[in-house]
């Protein structure tokens, strides 16, 4: 049985509003890593500044993955038919 576009757009919503708070919080995540590992490394602290980013190779394509999880929610959401008919 095929949802209705109302349920099925409800979803969408949530599901986008999920990514975009997990979105955040990574960012936030990230910006906080290179703020600390550029002040290491005006302290001279090479070892440290590079320690601190590498988590940054595990989290930036996660917040790739999850702006297109967001994208490709909206491109599918353009597809829902609209209360009048036809897409959105």
């Amino acid at each position: 049985m095929k949802p209705d576009p109302s349920t099925a757009a409800f979803a969408m919503a949530m599901a986008m509003h999920a990514n975009l708070a997990a979105l955040a919080h990574q960012l936030a995540d990230a910006s906080k890593l290179a703020t600390s590992a550029r002040d290491a490394m005006e302290a001279h602290n090479r070892n440290l500044a590079i320690g601190t980013v590498l988590p940054l190779d595990r989290i930036l394509p996660e917040c790739v993955t999850l702006l297109r999880s967001v994208l490709a929610l909206q491109s599918w959401h353009n597809q829902l038919p609209t209360q009048q008919g036809g897409a959105a």
